[in-house]
């Protein structure tokens, strides 16, 4: 920003500062489109000590909505990130940018989508895992209704195959839940203010 404000009239300085506003506005689609994969009511658990079945049953239909969004959801990322290449291109061609700095800035722009779709793909993926254990958990606890007490925030069933049944249940879905933050986190290291193209290209780490 600084060094186009000192040459505002140099274009290859001005395509960045473009393209990060483009980069900044995918990655608020990239958020939008991420907040859609889940039903609204999945942000609060019910409460299994009053529970009834309907309301478990309407619970695991959210969740199978979510688990199916995640296997579906990769082409629109892929959308996204499509519109931004042609953004840039588009912005380069009328700043009049020379071939050879639009062409590295481009495949710069395709290999960072490459990498960001694989990080995208396997997080959808653990997603949709996860999605379908807690679904599990939930068809596991609705079989179970009127048979446990729920004390202090714990279950307790009268049975000890049962208590069995329930914690595979349970370490299933905690599992399948770490995996989905762990690849979350991944993720958000590699974000950048600059985009990864603009780096290689200005020499900057």
């Amino acid at each position: 920003e600084g060094a186009l404000k000192e040459h505002p009239s140099n274009n290859i300085l001005r395509l960045m500062a473009k393209a990060i506003q483009i980069t900044n506005d995918t990655k608020a689609a990239v958020d939008q489109l991420s907040a859609q994969i889940e039903p609204a009511r999945l942000s609060k658990e019910p409460n299994f000590s009053s529970v009834t079945r309907d309301e478990l049953d309407s619970f695991r239909r959210d969740l199978k909505t979510a688990e199916a969004n995640a296997r579906a959801f990769l082409p629109r990322y892929a959308a996204i990130f499509k519109t931004e290449r042609g953004r840039i291109e588009a912005a380069a061609v009328s700043l009049h940018v020379p071939k050879e700095t639009a062409s590295q800035v481009l495949d710069g722009a395709s290999q960072r989508h490459a990498k960001m779709l694989d990080a995208i793909s396997r997080t959808l993926s653990a997603r949709a895992d996860y999605y379908n254990a807690y679904d599990k958990y939930v068809a596991f606890l609705s079989s179970e209704l009127g048979s446990f007490k729920v004390v202090a925030g714990q279950f307790i069933f009268p049975l000890q195959r049962t208590v069995e049944r329930y914690n595979a249940a349970a370490q299933a879905m905690t599992s399948a839940g770490r995996r989905v933050t762990e690849l979350e986190a991944d993720m958000k290291k590699q974000e950048r203010p600059l985009p990864e193209e603009w780096m290689q290209l200005t020499g900057g780490k």
